[in-house]
Protein backbone atom coordinates (compact mmCIF):
# COMPACT_ATOMS: atom_id res chain seq x y z
CA UNK A 1 0.00 0.00 0.00
CA UNK A 2 1.56 3.26 -0.81
CA UNK A 3 1.93 5.78 1.79
CA UNK A 4 2.54 9.74 2.00
CA UNK A 5 0.95 12.10 -0.69
CA UNK A 6 -0.61 9.54 -2.95
CA UNK A 7 -0.42 11.95 -5.95
CA UNK A 8 3.38 12.48 -5.75
CA UNK A 9 4.09 8.44 -4.83
CA UNK A 10 1.94 7.91 -8.37
CA UNK A 11 4.15 10.28 -10.38
CA UNK A 12 7.31 9.25 -8.82
CA UNK A 13 6.87 5.41 -9.20
CA UNK A 14 5.59 5.99 -12.75
CA UNK A 15 8.58 8.54 -13.70
CA UNK A 16 11.30 6.04 -11.39
CA UNK A 17 10.14 3.27 -13.71
CA UNK A 18 10.33 5.50 -16.82
CA UNK A 19 14.13 6.20 -15.64
CA UNK A 20 15.40 2.27 -15.02
CA UNK A 21 13.64 1.08 -18.05
CA UNK A 22 13.10 2.09 -21.64
CA UNK A 23 9.98 0.23 -21.60
CA UNK A 24 7.12 2.40 -20.77
CA UNK A 25 5.08 1.99 -17.79
CA UNK A 26 1.20 1.42 -17.75
CA UNK A 27 0.93 5.42 -16.65
CA UNK A 28 0.08 6.89 -20.34
CA UNK A 29 2.79 9.53 -21.59
CA UNK A 30 5.82 9.04 -19.02
CA UNK A 31 8.63 9.99 -20.78
CA UNK A 32 12.39 10.65 -19.62
CA UNK A 33 13.06 14.35 -20.46
CA UNK A 34 16.63 16.39 -20.48
CA UNK A 35 17.06 20.03 -21.74
CA UNK A 36 14.42 22.29 -22.64
CA UNK A 37 11.32 20.09 -22.35
CA UNK A 38 12.21 18.65 -18.89
CA UNK A 39 9.47 20.10 -16.16
CA UNK A 40 11.56 22.93 -13.84
CA UNK A 41 11.14 23.28 -10.14
CA UNK A 42 10.40 27.00 -10.65
CA UNK A 43 7.27 25.76 -12.83
CA UNK A 44 6.19 23.69 -10.23
CA UNK A 45 6.56 26.32 -7.22
CA UNK A 46 4.68 29.24 -9.35
CA UNK A 47 1.67 26.96 -9.96
CA UNK A 48 1.67 25.23 -6.67
CA UNK A 49 1.40 29.13 -4.92
CA UNK A 50 -1.25 30.02 -7.29
CA UNK A 51 -3.26 26.56 -6.01
CA UNK A 52 -2.87 27.05 -2.53
CA UNK A 53 -3.88 30.79 -3.18
CA UNK A 54 -6.62 30.11 -4.83
CA UNK A 55 -8.10 27.60 -2.10
CA UNK A 56 -7.12 30.61 0.40
CA UNK A 57 -9.56 32.79 -1.13
CA UNK A 58 -12.27 30.33 -2.16
CA UNK A 59 -12.29 29.20 1.54
CA UNK A 60 -12.18 32.78 3.26
CA UNK A 61 -15.23 33.42 0.97
CA UNK A 62 -17.07 30.41 1.72
CA UNK A 63 -16.47 30.82 5.18
CA UNK A 64 -17.93 34.26 5.35
CA UNK A 65 -20.83 33.44 2.99
CA UNK A 66 -22.01 30.01 5.33
CA UNK A 67 -21.25 31.81 8.30
CA UNK A 68 -23.63 34.55 7.39
CA UNK A 69 -26.32 31.71 6.69
CA UNK A 70 -25.61 30.45 9.98
CA UNK A 71 -27.28 32.81 12.55
CA UNK A 72 -26.34 30.93 15.29
CA UNK A 73 -22.55 29.38 15.47
CA UNK A 74 -23.58 26.40 17.16
CA UNK A 75 -26.25 25.39 15.04
CA UNK A 76 -25.27 23.31 11.93
CA UNK A 77 -24.72 24.92 8.74
CA UNK A 78 -28.42 25.44 6.58
CA UNK A 79 -29.52 23.36 3.28
CA UNK A 80 -26.79 25.63 0.89
CA UNK A 81 -23.82 25.49 2.97
CA UNK A 82 -24.62 21.79 3.48
CA UNK A 83 -24.70 21.02 -0.82
CA UNK A 84 -21.78 23.34 -1.08
CA UNK A 85 -19.79 21.61 1.56
CA UNK A 86 -20.89 17.97 0.24
CA UNK A 87 -20.02 19.07 -3.55
CA UNK A 88 -16.96 20.10 -2.80
CA UNK A 89 -15.90 16.82 -0.70
CA UNK A 90 -17.10 15.28 -3.78
CA UNK A 91 -14.95 17.28 -5.77
CA UNK A 92 -12.04 16.72 -3.54
CA UNK A 93 -12.18 12.98 -3.31
CA UNK A 94 -12.80 12.22 -7.08
CA UNK A 95 -9.77 14.01 -7.85
CA UNK A 96 -7.27 12.51 -5.54
CA UNK A 97 -8.49 9.21 -6.29
CA UNK A 98 -8.32 9.91 -10.17
CA UNK A 99 -5.09 11.31 -9.44
CA UNK A 100 -3.97 8.05 -7.57
CA UNK A 101 -4.44 6.27 -10.94
CA UNK A 102 -3.75 8.78 -13.21
CA UNK A 103 -1.74 11.92 -13.60
CA UNK A 104 -3.88 15.19 -13.32
CA UNK A 105 -2.21 17.12 -15.72
CA UNK A 106 -5.07 19.48 -16.69
CA UNK A 107 -4.85 23.01 -15.27
CA UNK A 108 -8.71 23.50 -15.15
CA UNK A 109 -9.09 20.24 -13.06
CA UNK A 110 -5.96 21.38 -10.62
CA UNK A 111 -8.06 24.60 -10.06
CA UNK A 112 -11.13 22.91 -9.54
CA UNK A 113 -9.28 21.17 -7.03
CA UNK A 114 -7.99 23.84 -5.25
CA UNK A 115 -11.48 25.63 -5.56
CA UNK A 116 -13.11 22.60 -3.87
CA UNK A 117 -10.57 22.20 -1.06
CA UNK A 118 -10.92 25.74 -0.32
CA UNK A 119 -14.59 25.32 -0.15
CA UNK A 120 -14.61 21.71 2.33
CA UNK A 121 -12.53 23.38 4.31
CA UNK A 122 -14.66 26.42 5.01
CA UNK A 123 -17.51 24.02 5.93
CA UNK A 124 -16.16 21.99 7.91
CA UNK A 125 -14.92 24.88 9.59
CA UNK A 126 -18.24 26.09 9.81
CA UNK A 127 -20.26 23.08 10.59
CA UNK A 128 -17.85 22.28 12.91
CA UNK A 129 -17.41 25.47 14.89
CA UNK A 130 -19.63 25.00 17.66
CA UNK A 131 -19.27 28.69 19.41
CA UNK A 132 -15.68 28.80 19.34
CA UNK A 133 -15.69 31.69 17.21
CA UNK A 134 -13.95 30.79 14.18
CA UNK A 135 -11.13 28.71 16.17
CA UNK A 136 -11.37 25.79 13.57
CA UNK A 137 -11.29 27.69 10.33
CA UNK A 138 -8.12 29.34 12.24
CA UNK A 139 -6.72 25.82 12.22
CA UNK A 140 -7.26 25.27 8.26
CA UNK A 141 -6.08 28.88 7.83
CA UNK A 142 -3.43 27.89 9.61
CA UNK A 143 -2.38 25.07 7.48
CA UNK A 144 -2.75 26.79 4.32
CA UNK A 145 -0.71 29.72 5.11
CA UNK A 146 2.09 27.42 7.07
CA UNK A 147 1.97 26.03 2.90
CA UNK A 148 2.53 28.77 1.16
CA UNK A 149 5.56 29.70 4.00
CA UNK A 150 6.98 26.19 2.84
CA UNK A 151 7.04 26.97 -0.66
CA UNK A 152 8.54 30.37 -0.05
CA UNK A 153 11.26 28.95 2.05
CA UNK A 154 11.69 26.58 -0.46
CA UNK A 155 12.64 29.07 -3.23
CA UNK A 156 14.65 31.16 -0.61
CA UNK A 157 18.74 30.28 0.38
CA UNK A 158 17.08 29.10 3.84
CA UNK A 159 15.57 26.16 1.31
CA UNK A 160 18.74 24.26 1.75
CA UNK A 161 18.82 24.45 5.81
CA UNK A 162 18.70 21.36 7.44
CA UNK A 163 15.38 20.24 8.71
CA UNK A 164 15.54 20.72 11.88
CA UNK A 165 15.99 24.98 11.14
CA UNK A 166 13.91 24.76 8.16
CA UNK A 167 10.75 22.89 9.78
CA UNK A 168 9.86 25.33 13.21
CA UNK A 169 11.45 28.13 10.67
CA UNK A 170 8.53 27.60 8.55
CA UNK A 171 5.80 27.13 10.99
CA UNK A 172 6.97 30.13 12.90
CA UNK A 173 6.55 31.88 9.53
CA UNK A 174 3.08 30.39 9.03
CA UNK A 175 1.75 31.39 12.22
CA UNK A 176 2.64 35.06 12.30
CA UNK A 177 1.17 34.85 9.12
CA UNK A 178 -2.11 33.66 10.99
CA UNK A 179 -1.81 36.23 13.25
CA UNK A 180 -1.45 39.09 11.56
CA UNK A 181 -5.07 37.92 9.45
CA UNK A 182 -6.74 37.83 12.57
CA UNK A 183 -5.08 40.65 14.32
CA UNK A 184 -5.89 43.08 10.58
CA UNK A 185 -9.65 41.42 10.83
CA UNK A 186 -10.22 42.26 14.75
CA UNK A 187 -8.97 46.22 13.70
CA UNK A 188 -11.51 45.74 10.92
CA UNK A 189 -14.54 45.34 13.98
CA UNK A 190 -14.45 41.32 13.01
CA UNK A 191 -16.03 39.63 16.54
CA UNK A 192 -14.93 36.07 15.50
CA UNK A 193 -11.25 34.95 15.29
CA UNK A 194 -8.47 34.26 17.42
CA UNK A 195 -8.52 38.19 18.73
CA UNK A 196 -12.03 38.58 18.26
CA UNK A 197 -13.58 40.15 21.27
CA UNK A 198 -16.64 37.64 21.46
CA UNK A 199 -14.01 34.83 21.39
CA UNK A 200 -12.06 33.27 24.07
CA UNK A 201 -8.78 31.40 23.20
CA UNK A 202 -7.95 28.18 25.88
CA UNK A 203 -3.94 27.90 26.73
CA UNK A 204 -4.42 24.52 24.90
CA UNK A 205 -5.31 26.05 21.47
CA UNK A 206 -2.18 28.01 21.20
CA UNK A 207 0.02 24.99 21.72
CA UNK A 208 -2.54 22.90 19.15
CA UNK A 209 -1.84 25.64 16.40
CA UNK A 210 2.15 25.50 17.30
CA UNK A 211 2.00 21.95 16.94
CA UNK A 212 -0.25 21.71 14.03
CA UNK A 213 1.96 24.26 12.31
CA UNK A 214 5.05 22.40 12.43
CA UNK A 215 3.06 19.53 11.43
CA UNK A 216 1.81 21.08 8.49
CA UNK A 217 5.67 22.06 7.86
CA UNK A 218 7.00 18.56 8.11
CA UNK A 219 4.44 17.29 5.84
CA UNK A 220 5.40 20.13 3.01
CA UNK A 221 8.88 19.67 3.65
CA UNK A 222 8.32 15.35 3.13
CA UNK A 223 6.06 16.57 -0.15
CA UNK A 224 8.62 19.07 -1.19
CA UNK A 225 11.47 16.66 -1.06
CA UNK A 226 9.64 13.81 -3.01
CA UNK A 227 9.43 16.28 -5.50
CA UNK A 228 12.47 16.65 -5.96
CA UNK A 229 13.03 13.40 -6.85
CA UNK A 230 10.44 13.44 -9.29
CA UNK A 231 12.18 16.20 -10.93
CA UNK A 232 15.35 14.52 -10.72
CA UNK A 233 13.89 11.78 -12.98
CA UNK A 234 13.29 14.01 -15.88
CA UNK A 235 9.52 14.09 -16.19
CA UNK A 236 8.22 16.02 -19.34
CA UNK A 237 7.08 19.60 -18.61
CA UNK A 238 3.33 18.40 -19.52
CA UNK A 239 3.22 17.05 -16.39
CA UNK A 240 3.69 20.56 -14.60
CA UNK A 241 -0.06 21.01 -13.28
CA UNK A 242 -0.11 17.69 -12.18
CA UNK A 243 2.69 18.24 -9.77
CA UNK A 244 1.91 21.35 -8.68
CA UNK A 245 -1.56 19.98 -7.82
CA UNK A 246 0.32 16.93 -6.12
CA UNK A 247 1.75 19.37 -3.93
CA UNK A 248 -1.01 21.79 -3.46
CA UNK A 249 -3.19 19.24 -2.02
CA UNK A 250 -0.93 19.21 1.02
CA UNK A 251 -3.59 20.66 3.17
CA UNK A 252 -6.37 17.97 2.99
CA UNK A 253 -2.95 15.65 3.58
CA UNK A 254 -2.11 16.81 6.53
CA UNK A 255 -5.39 15.55 7.41
CA UNK A 256 -5.88 12.21 5.46
CA UNK A 257 -2.11 11.11 4.91
CA UNK A 258 -0.06 11.55 7.25
CA UNK A 259 -2.49 10.93 10.31
CA UNK A 260 -2.66 7.35 8.87
CA UNK A 261 1.02 7.35 8.25
CA UNK A 262 2.59 6.84 11.49
CA UNK A 263 4.32 3.46 10.39
CA UNK A 264 5.41 5.20 7.03
CA UNK A 265 8.51 4.99 5.69
CA UNK A 266 8.18 8.66 5.41
CA UNK A 267 8.52 8.79 8.92
CA UNK A 268 11.26 6.66 9.79
CA UNK A 269 14.46 8.17 9.04
CA UNK A 270 14.58 6.70 4.80
CA UNK A 271 16.37 9.15 2.96
CA UNK A 272 15.61 10.22 -0.78
CA UNK A 273 17.69 9.04 -3.58
CA UNK A 274 18.65 10.31 -6.94
CA UNK A 275 18.24 13.96 -6.09
CA UNK A 276 20.60 16.72 -5.61
CA UNK A 277 22.29 18.57 -2.66
CA UNK A 278 21.22 21.31 -3.47
CA UNK A 279 17.90 21.07 -3.55
CA UNK A 280 18.17 19.01 0.03
CA UNK A 281 15.43 20.51 2.36
CA UNK A 282 15.83 17.23 4.47
CA UNK A 283 18.41 17.42 7.81
CA UNK A 284 20.82 14.51 7.36
CA UNK A 285 18.70 12.27 9.39
CA UNK A 286 16.30 11.95 6.56
CA UNK A 287 12.58 11.77 7.30
CA UNK A 288 11.24 10.88 4.17
CA UNK A 289 10.63 8.73 2.44
CA UNK A 290 11.64 6.39 -1.11
CA UNK A 291 9.23 7.53 -3.16
CA UNK A 292 6.40 5.96 -1.61
CA UNK A 293 6.88 2.06 -2.38
CA UNK A 294 4.61 -0.65 -1.79
CA UNK A 295 4.36 -2.53 1.48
Amino acid sequence: MARGNRLLNRLVTTQRAVSRSARVPHAPGAVHVEGEGALAADQVFDRTIALLGLTIAAGAAAWWYMSELTADTTDWPGREANLIGLAAFAAVVTLLVYGTFRPVANAAAAAVYAVAQGLLLAWLGVAFDLGSGGLLANVFLGTLLTGLAAMALRRSPLGARPGLVAVPLCAAVGLAALALVNAAAALAGADRGLFGEDTVVPWWVWYALVVLALWTAYSFRVDLRLLDEYLAAGPSARYTWAAALAVAAGPIGVYVWRLSDFRSRDLTGTTYSGTSGGDDWADSGGGASDGGSSN
